[in-house]
């Protein structure tokens, strides 16, 4: 009995939290701010939402045309929550604070497994990644959007594996979490191959052309690192 007491308070917690994973998108408007958007689809994360979750329902939203143009607002969204306090960081999910105390208790009372994300467990391969991976070696300092841009222009099956825009967003997202790129810069939106990166793409960033993001113009040919953005990637390269 003292179970199952314990099972409907936790239950009229969480409905006083509102909503499913199913339920995110509900309420979003195109006028939206991103920290509303952004504040309201975590909340509804019962579990924690990862940013690929909150990236992918803001990219399915109304607001997702404004962040397909710019991703500078969601970025600088997730900082500020986080700043204020309104969302919390745990293993690698994010919760309002609200949501993470009945998360933590339904944990600790043995209702919910503890939830971990370990990059190193995320490892998939794919065409796409190759492709990413080659694009930030040639060009680093770009910024997710112009990758994605750069790999559907140069071939058509850059076209295809692009073609679903939250898939080709979410691998990026998974190489910088991994290491295999990392991000610079302003709100560190450039983008550059990272120190878990294999050893073929540091040899051609080594070579590659930096992109300045004010100007967004390729410095000359063969002046590889003459930004002031920063360096190619992020461990010196082995001569």
């Amino acid at each position: 009995m003292q179970m199952a007491e314990m099972l409907e308070s936790e239950a009229a917690l969480l409905a006083g939290v509102g909503g499913s994973q199913r339920d995110a998108l509900d309420g979003i408007e195109r006028t939206d701010t991103f920290i509303k958007a952004v504040l309201g689809i975590a909340g509804r994360f019962e579990d924690g939402a990862t940013y690929d979750d909150i990236r992918e329902a803001i990219l399915k939203s109304p607001l997702g045309d404004k962040y397909k143009k710019s991703d500078k607002g969601f970025y600088t969204a997730l900082a500020k929550l986080k700043h204020r306090g309104e969302l919390v960081d745990r293993n690698g999910y994010v919760f309002t604070p609200a949501n993470l105390a009945i998360y933590q208790r339904k944990v600790a009372a043995g209702l919910k497994p503890e939830k971990s994300r370990v990059p190193a467990s995320e490892k998939r391969e794919s065409p796409l990644y190759d492709l990413a991976l080659n694009t930030i070696a040639r060009t680093p300092g770009l910024i997710a959007k112009d990758v994605i841009g750069q790999i559907r222009a140069e071939s058509d099956l850059g076209r295809t594996l692009t073609d679903n825009e939250n898939s080709a967003y979410n691998a990026i997202a998974r190489l910088k979490k991994r290491g295999v790129i990392e991000g610079y810069g302003r709100l560190e939106r450039q983008l550059r191959i990272g120190a878990n990166a294999p050893e073929e793409y540091k040899r051609i960033a080594s070579a590659g052309v930096v992109v300045h993001l004010a100007k967004r113009t390729e410095a000359p040919s063969g002046t590889a690192g003459a930004s002031g953005a920063g360096p190619l990637f992020g461990i010196a390269p082995r001569r």
